[in-house]
């Protein structure tokens, strides 16, 4: 349970051993931590295998496609993955239970009885009520302390630290204090019974976010917010001059919208039901979990319990508790809370382990038929684990209903930078929001699409040129492109398309094709907010270093250069700006400009559609990229082509 720079100067045996096996000399330290943040990497690219997770997020940005492009066969030849933000939903099975559970209330009346599913059996999954008794019970103990008003804390024993922490009154990171006050519960008042609750509750990973470490040689009011130690000691629970003090979620006298009779006092609830099923809603996408010895956490023994108790008010309480052995035990890896009203829907919700991204989110408010534009942020998480937690709250709030949709006006907002007089007038941080948002949201901001464009890669006096004629249409799930090469050295000819969820791959010159089926839903069904596309996080050392990029994966790769541009490199506004406006093919686009060490480039963006209309740029490794469209028809309707596999012999997918 301990951080490892608390367990090299334990005097017990057992951390001793620990060290002395793990570690070979002090110099060695810094050598094991890289170690452990590498293999903590290397594990969840080896997750995923794949440049795009199963729910078609792409999981890590190293090797973008802006930056590093595959061989040319990789682009002519290669069928794409997926189709416009598609991905799947895990289900679960329903225990059936005969037995009967008791109240926590033990003044109650009656019996609860856990209604059954057909077909499922109690052996098949975990479904111990009285092991989820006794993890609830140890969970209102260790929530109890952060509350102000509860009397687990002393008001006259009070610290506080400062550092980098989100604030979700503005919805940004900012420098923030943190307030502790000294623990008075004879259950968890020293450091070895906190540690004894925390590692019978929670597994591993789950309770190292809960205990800090010993903040004794730092002055009260020490500001961590360039130091890196931040996150690893100023956590929920911390050891100061040999007592324990609890971060509270807010000053005595501030308003709180929630207590902890609201939520935690389970004790003095009523518990009207309890359900366990397989898997569960926080940690089955691409969430990955770490025990002790740095080794991804087995995810297929995850349940999920369900209850529901009734408050001595008459209002309801739900709580999720996702459950997965740890040595033979099973403890808690994640949880949420919420208050239900009479109507049974959800009014507030609390996540403690997890915080829950909904809070961080701005609700879209309409302006009239129109959303109003998300002014951008670079946002850039405190450390590894937060990072990963953001990640897992994306994909709960798309599986519970998803992120609205809604466009924004383009007219206003094309009018805004075609009007500006001035480069200060164009650059705006509006102005430049609404171009990074109709990039990243293009295939929102066309139904359809005809267009021909010639593309050019230059790399160590190797020349590659093809044309490629693309029709797409986003609503109907289809899209149809062929590529042939310029030269004829490569011989390229290439047909890739997609429609009735079946990818074709056709070589035109030898005469072969693959098929391979593919399941599509409703792409506004995934949509993520523009300012959490990009995962960034501060690493020990105090570097940014990107997690994830959430880029839509509209028909795989296909059409990237033109019809659906990556913004993963645009997400620094300072690295880019709106140079001037001019027409391309009588449309009318904003001339956005790169310039660094390692990409410059310039980019012709339609300035009502987001679709890149022509480009030159330049990499990290001297390659230069050209692209130009030479006809384009946005939302017509169009001449669909279908593959006809007459003189084709189709053979295996590779």
């Amino acid at each position: 349970m301990k951080d490892e720079l608390d367990m090299i100067f334990s005097k017990k045996e057992s951390d001793i051993e620990k060290i002395s096996s793990r570690y070979k000399a002090v110099d060695d330290k810094r050598k094991e931590k890289i170690y452990e943040i590498s293999k903590r990497k290397y594990n969840i690219m080896k997750a995923g295998e794949s440049e795009t997770s199963d729910d078609g997020f792409i999981v890590s940005a190293e090797g973008v496609e802006r930056y590093r492009r595959p061989k040319l066969y990789r682009y002519f030849s290669a069928a794409a993955a997926a189709v416009v933000l598609f991905g799947g939903v895990c289900g679960g099975v329903m225990l059936s239970r005969s037995s009967k559970i008791r109240h926590m209330n033990q003044s109650s009346d009656s019996d609860i009885t856990v209604t059954t599913a057909e077909n499922s059996t109690s052996a098949e999954i975990f479904s111990d009520d009285a092991v989820v008794d006794k993890l609830v019970s140890s969970l209102e103990i260790l929530e109890k302390p952060k509350y102000p008003t509860t009397d687990s804390i002393d008001l006259n024993d009070g610290i506080w630290f400062n550092k980098d922490d989100y604030a979700p009154e503005v919805d940004k990171i900012m420098n923030l204090t943190k307030y502790y006050y000294a623990v008075t519960d004879e259950r968890i008042d020293t450091v070895e019974e906190i540690e004894e609750i925390l590692d019978a509750t929670f597994i591993y990973e789950s309770r190292n976010r809960y205990l800090g470490g010993d903040l004794s040689g730092f002055e009260v009011g020490y500001d961590f917010k360039d130091d890196s130690l931040a996150n690893k000691y100023v956590k929920t629970f911390i050891n100061y001059n040999g007592k324990i003090y609890a971060q509270s979620l807010c000053e005595p006298n501030a308003s709180i919208s929630q207590d902890f009779d609201s939520l935690y006092n389970f004790s003095n609830y009523k518990l009207v039901s309890s359900e366990f099923k397989e898997g569960g809603e926080l940690l089955a996408m691409n969430r990955i979990m770490y025990d002790e010895e740095q080794q991804p956490v087995p995810l297929d023994k995850l349940v999920t319990c369900t209850r529901v108790y009734e408050r001595p008010d008459g209002e309801k309480v739900k709580a999720e508790i996702e459950l997965l052995p740890e040595n033979d035990e099973w403890k808690i890896a994640s949880f949420w809370v919420a208050l239900k009203n009479s109507e049974g829907q959800v009014v507030y919700k609390s996540n403690t382990v997890f915080p829950s991204l909904e809070d961080k989110v701005s609700a879209q408010e309409e302006s009239g038929e129109f959303a109003d534009l998300q002014l951008h942020e670079q946002l850039v998480y405190s450390d590894f684990d937060e990072a990963v937690a953001v990640l897992d709250e994306v994909n709960n709030v798309i599986k519970n209903g998803g992120y609205e949709f809604k466009r924004v006006d383009v007219e206003k907002y094309a009018a805004k930078i075609l009007e500006a007089s001035d480069y200060e007038e164009r650059n705006t941080l509006e102005n430049k929001s609404y171009i990074y948002h109709l990039m990243t949201n293009s295939s929102r901001y066309f139904d359809t699409a005809d267009l021909t464009y010639y593309y050019k890669r230059e790399y160590q006096n190797e020349i590659w040129e093809k044309n490629e004629h693309c029709l797409a249409d986003n609503a109907g799930r289809y899209i149809y492109v062929d590529y042939k090469d310029i030269n004829g050295g490569s011989d390229y000819d290439t047909t890739v398309c997609m429609y009735n969820n079946m990818w074709i791959n056709a070589d035109n010159i030898n005469k072969t094709y693959t098929e391979s089926e593919e399941d599509v839903t409703v792409k506004d069904s995934r949509f993520i907010p523009d300012n959490y596309r990009v995962i960034d996080y501060y690493t020990e050392s105090g570097n940014v270093e990107n997690f994830a990029f959430l880029g839509d994966t509209v028909f795989g790769q296909l059409g990237r250069e033109s019809l659906y541009p990556s913004t993963f490199e645009m997400r620094d506004f300072d690295g880019w700006h709106i140079e001037r406006t001019e027409e391309v093919l009588g449309r009318q686009c904003a001339v956005i400009e790169f310039g660094g060490a390692t990409y410059i480039a310039e980019k012709y963006v339609d300035l009502r559609t987001g679709i890149v209309l022509k480009s030159t740029e330049r990499t990290e490794i001297d390659e230069v990229l050209e692209m130009s469209v030479n006809s384009i028809n946005i939302d017509q309707p169009l001449g669909y082509i279908y593959f006809d596999p007459s003189g084709y012999t189709k053979t295996a997918e590779q």
